[in-house]
């Protein structure tokens, strides 16, 4: 109520220029309702800053009010207590996935390594299958070959046994 006089004042200059033409006259009637609402509303205020200044009034506590706020602070601290201990296991356990996950990186890469080392072995065990086939292959053609010339002496052997024998009969 202390603002209305100040903020119609302020209101009617802006928004009429016919106004701001008025009598001084108006003016000062103006000023002078501000200034006896002021005054009306002086003791009210002053009233109700009695009632905050003694500390009396409807804010008030009463016992049982307080102790209830007592009980409803130790029951949100507690909660606050337990949230806090919650984040902090929380927290512990990013940091342990965090090292599991370094560990698990580590290892992964480890066994890149590892799964290049058989790769390149594998790699090399094919190219000895390879030559060994070719070196059985090989020796299959040598076997049959000595084989030709071992049946082939037997051969020469019994012809030659053979012409003995009628050679001397």
């Amino acid at each position: 109520s202390k603002l209305e006089p100040e903020q119609s004042n302020v209101s009617k200059s802006p928004l009429s220029p016919e106004k701001s033409s008025q009598t001084p006259l108006d003016d000062s009637e103006e000023k002078l309702s501000a200034e006896e609402s002021k005054d009306r509303n002086l003791p009210d205020a002053q009233s109700n800053l009695g009632l905050w200044g003694d500390g009396r009034g409807e804010d008030e506590l009463s016992p049982e009010e307080i102790q209830m706020f007592e009980q409803e602070n130790q029951r949100l601290v507690g909660e606050m207590n337990n949230l806090f201990d919650e984040v902090r296991q929380i927290e512990g356990k990013v940091v342990e996935i965090s090292r599991l996950q370094e560990i698990f990186t580590e290892k992964v890469l480890q066994q890149e390594t590892d799964i290049d080392n058989i790769h390149q072995l594998v790699v090399g065990a094919t190219e000895n299958i390879k030559e060994g086939n070719e070196d059985i292959r090989e020796a299959i053609k040598n076997n049959a070959g000595f084989r030709v010339w071992i049946l082939f002496f037997l051969v020469m052997c019994s012809f030659s046994l053979l012409f003995l024998d009628w050679y001397d009969n």
